[in-house]
């Protein structure tokens, strides 16, 4: 097993967002977060997703038909950390309606303005 190379965290609501999932969408969410910070995988560069601007945002698509996915940011390694970056979680959901892209933008405008438990 390959040990980890980057630190994992996550927006709290996106905590519960894992939680929420479909059981088989929940293990494929852990399986790909495993291969994040396994440097195994990346996702697709977002950009502009409905009204929203995720630039610096990455995505991973959770199912073959696209339906489910994780949005996530890659960010420098914390000075007390040996690590070489981290995998920050910021939703994961549906997409349906841009759904998780919406979640995520908001929570990223909290994270902008130094509300990160919002």
């Amino acid at each position: 097993m390959t040990a980890a190379l980057l630190d994992f965290d996550a927006h709290p609501a996106a905590l519960t967002d894992l939680d929420r999932l479909p059981q088989d969408m929940r293990e494929a969410a852990v399986h790909h977060l495993r291969r994040l910070v396994r440097c195994q995988q990346r996702g697709p560069v977002l950009g502009r997703r409905g009204l929203w601007d995720l630039t610096g945002c990455r995505r991973v698509y959770l199912d073959h038909d696209r339906r489910w996915r994780l949005v996530y940011q890659e960010r420098p390694p914390l000075p007390v950390s040996e690590s070489s970056g981290e995998i920050y979680l910021l939703a994961a959901g549906p997409r349906s309606g841009h759904q998780v892209y919406n979640t995520a933008a908001r929570r990223l405008q909290l994270l902008t303005a130094g509300n990160p438990a919002a």
